[in-house]
């Protein structure tokens, strides 16, 4: 489990003009929460969900997981902290068409050297997609291959899981079903979820709420 906390978080572009994309952001997300970060397209959410990921780094301000600043890793340890301690799932599936279901999800574990010990069955029990792993990603419907994305990011047991627009190429009742999936899978083991959505019917399952407003943070409406 892992508490993230931002301070004064900027990003810009350019010198002249710069663009800043976000604007002097704090807040504090508590371990196990579900985050929940709103506002419009170009206001900076997913910008704020690179920086909390070490996907970008900051034009100013800090980002601390569990009271380290991420910013002050090297390239090695930054890698190894996304690897270990977080899970990603974006709009896009990002599965790797050449392999299977059930390699794709052998991947983390090979990365970071863990035991598979049954665990991709079990992943894919709990995803809804049993006796799925021999199948190419090219063969499953789009919400299923949101599943594997979903098991692929939690099967290694990340502290933060990430998500950016994981529903947006989903029809509702698929992108429904995706939310409560990561909803319930998280709140099971205490992980930190941090989603960044459109989704309005997402902001009732959320703990905190973040709402984002041309770069800054604003009170929720």
């Amino acid at each position: 489990m892992a508490d993230i906390a931002f301070e004064s978080l900027s990003r810009w572009y350019g010198e002249t003009p710069r663009r800043t994309v976000l604007d002097q952001v704090s807040g504090t997300i508590r371990a196990g929460e579900f985050a929940v970060v709103v506002g419009r397209s170009g206001s900076g959410k997913s910008t704020l969900l690179n920086l909390l990921g070490g996907l970008e780094s900051p034009s100013d301000g800090v980002v601390r997981i569990d009271g380290t600043d991420i910013a002050r890793l090297d390239d090695r340890a930054l890698t190894t902290l996304r690897r270990r301690r977080m899970g990603f799932v974006f709009q896009a599936y990002n599965l790797i068409p050449t392999l299977s279901v059930a390699d794709n999800l052998r991947l983390p574990l090979s990365l970071n050297r863990l035991p598979e010990d049954g665990r991709v069955e079990q992943w894919l029990e709990r995803v809804g997609l049993a006796g799925r792993g021999g199948d190419w990603p090219d063969r499953l419907s789009g919400g299923e291959q949101q599943r594997v994305a979903i098991a692929r990011a939690l099967i290694h047991a990340p502290d933060i899981i990430l998500a950016d627009e994981p529903t947006g190429n989903l029809d509702l009742d698929n992108a429904e079903r995706i939310v409560a999936l990561l909803d319930r899978l998280c709140r099971a083991e205490g992980r930190t979820l941090v989603m960044v959505t459109h989704a309005q019917e997402v902001v009732g399952l959320a703990d905190q709420l973040l709402t984002i407003r041309e770069g800054r943070l604003v009170d929720a409406e």
